[in-house]
């Protein structure tokens, strides 16, 4: 089936599979971090490191980079199964090593002194011995105890053993234990990976396609954040519901993957499981079990082929004509109108909300909005009151209004940041799509605009229905595209030099060149690192989003209080 698909795509091997290949390392800035502090730990003496992660966030991965990246003069030990008694760990540590053991020699004490001996005469040559026990939450609070026993190897001044626990999130817990507080205290460096953001899932996705010999995307925007919201950003599970995804656009047939197909795909799974994605602690336990019993069964695949007559796959020759966006440019972009407008918009009567009560969940299915009323209803706040958006994407439709889409995730925190009114999708059991337009926000509560009035809800409420992914609008410049950067020229730039000439200590000159010249470059990058952005010296939304709010760009609507 695998094979099916990457004929029909152009792939030269099936992209999403779950089996570790070393072509398809992608690390996110979280692993490239954890990798650090394993890299770091392999040049320190003595004391032990720790790697923690949920099931399937790249634990292996990171081993896997590790150990491709040794730094010269460092052996491994890799223990792959720590279920064993302390002799067996013993014994194949020095496997390993490869320290040669007699069958005389294989007690806990003979096993001990044999690898402080090799231990000694490694550390004279001036190599270093690292032991890397991965799923270590499995170890017997015995053997741990053992495994702490080894860092007691040293000469008078330096640790002879570094030791990595690599573990699920349990393994803290258990060592929390008061028998193994002596071990937890030795622990020098800690890490826990976390799942992919929305942002991390898209560009996984991305490099892997890549990788795989595709550049173009075959997944729709909207389809690559319903990946992440029922994967929960964990690589394995995107892995596996990506490659039932593709599978199901090569059956259907569609040149992309759509939002529909992942749905689809999301709904076989549900079977399994009464809601496969939410929040809490059992959100990636969930997911995982109902995302491998998919796999396991083969449900996805025989639920489409059942319908679906399949012919000799082979690539149609539409899909050369679909690109990665199929967005046009706006027409000529408009000033959104005065603030007069906006202030006699019709149901933005926020001064004194409906405040909700018991029962908000039921209130916030029966107030949802499909996308376009929704997108409607946001365009209320930039003083835009259109009778309909029409057919067709709704992002593509604001862009006649001189106004963009942008997409981000990272909750209300994130929102607050770039402080802009935004749209938020539920997450709902049938996943049907269904929406809200936040018009205020505080620490507490939130401000729902909705087609008639507004109605003030408590966050807690709309996180248990909300994956903290959103939708903002916001204003590109007058004039050219929605990225200024390297290579652009003319009015752009100038726009751009005088907006960053009006943020104060940046010391850049309103008037200057057209052409965007290294010193400008400099300028966005330090732009960027003031106000926590990514530095990559490009002008992007993100980064004109922040910049419309430092300079006080008028007629920009932003978050209102809560009353």
């Amino acid at each position: 089936m695998q094979n099916l698909y990457s004929n029909y795509f152009g792939l030269k091997e099936a992209s999403f599979s779950i089996t570790p290949d070393p072509q398809y390392l992608f690390l996110s800035e979280q692993h490239r971090e954890a990798l650090a502090h394993l890299l770091y730990g392999a040049g320190t003496s003595g004391g032990f490191v720790l790697l923690t992660g949920e099931v399937g966030t790249g634990k292996t991965t990171i081993c896997r980079a590790f150990l491709e990246q040794l730094p010269d003069g460092v052996e491994v030990a890799l223990i792959l199964n720590p279920t064993t008694t302390v002799t067996e760990l013993l014994r194949t540590v020095c496997d390993e090593l490869r320290i040669e053991v007699s069958e005389q020699e294989r007690t806990v004490k003979c096993l001990v002194d044999r690898l402080n001996d090799y231990l000694l005469r490694a550390h004279a040559e001036g190599r270093r011995a690292v032991l890397m026990i991965d799923e270590a939450q499995d170890l017997r609070p015995k053997v741990l105890e053992q495994v702490r026993l080894l860092t007691n190897l040293e000469t008078t001044k330096h640790k002879l053993l570094q030791i990595f626990l690599v573990g699920q999130p349990e393994l803290r817990t258990l060592l929390q234990r008061e028998g193994l507080r002596q071990l937890n205290q030795r622990i020098t460096a800690r890490y826990h990976l976390r799942s992919f953001n929305a942002a991390e899932t898209a560009e996984y996705i991305r490099h892997r396609l890549m990788v795989a010999g595709v550049e173009r995307q075959l997944f729709t925007r909207d389809a690559i954040r319903l990946v992440h919201r029922v994967s929960g950003g964990v690589p394995r599970l995107i892995n596996i519901l990506c490659d039932r995804s593709l599978l199901g656009a090569c059956v259907t047939p569609s040149p992309l993957v759509t939002k529909s197909i992942v749905k689809r795909a999301a709904r076989e799974v549900k079977h399994s499981a009464p809601r496969p994605y939410g929040f809490g602690h059992g959100r990636l336990a969930m997911a995982t079990a109902a995302l491998m019993l998919a796999v396991a069964g083969g449900w996805m695949t025989r639920s489409w082929l059942a319908e679906v007559p399949v012919a000799t796959p082979q690539v149609p020759a539409f899909l050369a004509r679909w690109l990665p966006s199929r967005q046009t440019e706006p027409r000529v972009p408009v000033s959104p109108p005065p603030k007069a407008a906006l202030e006699q918009a019709p149901g933005l009567a926020l001064a004194e909300p409906e405040a909700a009560g018991p029962g908000e969940d039921l209130i916030l299915a029966d107030i949802a909005m499909d996308r376009a009323s929704a997108m409607r209803v946001l365009l209320r706040r930039w003083g835009v009151e259109p009778a309909g958006l029409g057919p067709g994407d709704p992002c593509v439709r604001v862009m006649d209004y001189g106004l963009r889409c942008e997409f981000d995730g990272g909750g209300w925190s994130r929102m607050r940041f770039f402080d802009r009114p935004a749209l938020i999708e539920l997450v709902t059991e049938d996943l049907s799509e269904r929406y809200l337009v936040i018009g205020g926000l505080d620490a507490e509560a939130a401000v729902l605009d909705l087609d008639e009035g507004s109605r003030r809800v408590s966050l807690a409420t709309l996180d248990d229905v909300w994956d903290g992914d959103y939708l903002l609008l916001w204003q590109p410049p007058p004039v050219g595209g929605a990225i200024i950067g390297p290579g652009s020229r003319g009015e752009p730039v100038r726009w751009l030099r005088k907006l960053l000439s009006q943020v104060p200590d940046l010391a850049v000159e309103a008037i200057g060149s057209g052409v965007f010249d290294p010193a400008l470059d400099e300028a966005v990058r330090r732009f960027q690192k003031r106000e926590g952005l990514k530095i990559d010296g490009i002008a992007g939304p993100k980064t004109l989003i922040r910049l419309h709010n430092v300079v006080g760009m008028p007629e920009i609507p932003k978050l209102a209080p809560v009353p």
